[in-house]
């Protein structure tokens, strides 16, 4: 009797376990996504996720512990030149299936159809996600040149972050007026990694490099700000756009302006120059002087 009854409580939660699951990641995705690579389960971020904890925190640091950094410059030419590249191709996606400035402010829904151009938005919100997978390479690079110093909070919290949501917009909205981030954050990335391209060789660049960290910061600053704004744009309640990922997304964004501002006046405005430290790559390192 108490062995049927176990049996029929453990079927039970079985099957409210599979129809959450079918719920969640089929009902609520979007269809027209379902074709494409490693966007299907959750379980494909979360286990991307633990490889890049066990590699960056556990298995790389037990392999360099008594080896000397890796030399990766041409390594990391390569990455820079392709995340410049890749960035100029997100917006373009966007813009040629009809992206506009106005996509900040106004209530822009997701479009579901398979029209070209919702089909277009679809695969930049795709392209989106692929680039923050990569670009989770960068802590591996950092761990492999021992820059123990980059591999902040803040550095993983954002690129963790990042890619989750990434996966999120891509599997459940990809479209909307919230591709306003996509469109920014390219931007600047094109920016920012132009600047980790020359850095890469500064022998070559007829100026000085460090002169541009305190800018490339407040870039970045200004970029999460007008986020936010947008997000504060799609939470009007004339505006349909899901709530569930803006619930996701706002609070990450508030966090991460606060993280940003604080780093900026305690590293540029003299309040703690004790610190000694600039923001490079999405982490800290000790200035050089």
């Amino acid at each position: 009797m108490d062995s049927n009854g176990t049996e029929t409580v453990g079927e039970t939660l079985q099957q409210q376990f599979g129809h959450w699951y079918t719920f969640l990641v089929e009902d609520l995705s979007d269809n027209r996504a379902a074709h494409l690579p490693f966007l299907h389960s959750p379980l494909w971020p979360l286990s991307v996720l633990s490889l890049y904890f066990l590699l960056v925190f556990y298995w790389i640091p037990n392999y360099m512990r008594d080896r000397k950094p890796y030399d990766l410059r041409k390594l990391l030419l390569a990455y820079n030149v392709f995340q410049v590249v890749v960035c100029y191709f997100l917006i373009r996606q966007l813009v040629r299936h009809g992206w506009t400035f106005r996509y900040l402010y106004t209530c822009e829904l997701a479009d579901y159809s398979n029209s070209k151009n919702a089909i277009g938005f679809l695969h930049a919100a795709y392209l989106n996600y692929c680039v923050k997978t990569a670009e989770l390479v960068e802590t591996v690079l950092f761990a492999l040149r021992k820059k123990r110093s980059q591999i902040s909070f803040l550095h993983v919290y954002h690129h963790v972050f990042t890619y989750l949501l990434a996966w999120i917009f891509a599997k459940y909205v990809g479209g909307s007026m919230l591709t306003y981030t996509i469109i920014v954050n390219s931007l600047v990335h094109m920016c920012m990694y132009s600047y980790y391209l020359l850095a890469v060789i500064p022998s070559y660049v007829p100026f000085s490099l460090g002169r541009l960290k305190r800018y490339i910061t407040a870039l970045q600053i200004i970029q999460l700000v007008s986020i936010l704004v947008n997000i504060l744009f799609a939470m009007r309640s004339s505006c349909a756009i899901p709530r569930t990922h803006i619930l996701l997304y706002a609070p990450y964004m508030v966090v991460l302006i606060s993280m940003f501002i604080n780093f900026y006046l305690k590293t540029y405005s003299g309040i703690t120059s004790a610190l000694n430290v600039c923001y490079t790559g999405g982490g800290l390192q000790k200035k050089v002087k």
